[in-house]
């Protein structure tokens, strides 16, 4: 599977693995550099209620989204620190999903990957034996976000954007000619019409100054994509297509007519605490 926007990094994988949710991820920080992070995912109201309709004893899926033991192995690799606070079912304007909130003393320790507890859930729920696109399960998941929080002054840097932008000078290349199929469009609009994903920044006493591109009050948002609105116009797609490893600023400005969709071009961010 080709990675259309890196920055989204494993967020992507999840995109086309589970259509049908909603992801939101939440760093807060406190004052002292402790804080949580929040990953909470939802199902479509249209596919939670099939789900209420299952028998009674099977597996419910939702479940993959709260469930204990991932979350301790995922607590494990943010960094040293960082535990479980909890893990809780959801249910939310007629949608179900799961809920886990992590806790950390020291920010400077966290390493954060957007997207890999949704992208491993959504393998977790494919068919029996089915295996990843060719190739894709050797590659290495995408750089984590690291932080650097000293004398109130937070740096986040996502080592992804720069990467990946160097690479896409040179392999920039233009859209497919082939048009797309008109039946396949509609299917297509039609599974990822849910979709979205968010990552946000909190910062719990205020932000005094910051060089972030998008703001409201204490909170930053990183990455805010309604995948739904994206492919309601199949030129979208050809876009998508055509920018194999774009940097983030590309991407950006490519999309930047879609409503909602806010994607942070800087690779490295500053907030200054209240």
């Amino acid at each position: 599977m080709k990675r259309a926007l890196p920055y989204l990094g494993a967020a992507l994988l999840a995109l086309f693995t589970s259509s049908c949710l909603e992801h939101t991820s939440t760093i807060k920080l406190n004052k002292d550099g402790s804080g949580t992070i929040t990953e909470e995912t939802l199902f479509s109201a249209e596919a939670s209620a099939k789900m209420a309709e299952m028998p009674a004893g099977g597996e419910n899926p939702a479940g993959k989204f709260s469930d204990e033991k991932k979350a301790a192995e995922t607590a494990a690799k943010m960094g040293e620190g960082v535990t479980v606070e909890k893990t809780e079912n959801v249910k939310k304007d007629g949608r179900i999903g799961g809920r886990v909130v992590y806790k950390f003393k020291d920010i400077n320790k966290v390493k954060f990957n957007f997207g890999d507890a949704m992208s491993d859930a959504g393998k977790d729920m494919g068919p029996p034996g089915d295996a990843p696109d060719a190739g894709e399960a050797d590659k290495p998941k995408s750089k984590p976000i690291t932080f650097t929080y000293k004398d109130g002054v937070l740096t986040l840097v996502n080592p992804e954007a720069k990467a990946d932008a160097k690479k896409a000078d040179g392999e920039k290349g233009a859209a497919p000619d082939k048009e797309t199929d008109p039946q396949a469009m509609a299917m297509m609009q039609q599974m990822f019409k849910d979709m979205r994903m968010s990552l946000h920044l909190e910062i719990v006493d205020g932000i005094a100054e910051t060089n972030a591109s998008h703001v409201e009050g204490n909170v930053v948002t990183l990455i805010d994509l309604p995948f739904g609105k994206l492919i309601a116009d199949p030129e979208n797609m050809k876009k998508l297509e055509a920018m194999k490893d774009a940097s983030p600023a590309d991407a950006a400005a490519a999309f930047k007519d879609i409503p909602g969709l806010k994607i942070e071009t800087k690779e490295e961010i500053t907030v200054k605490v209240k």
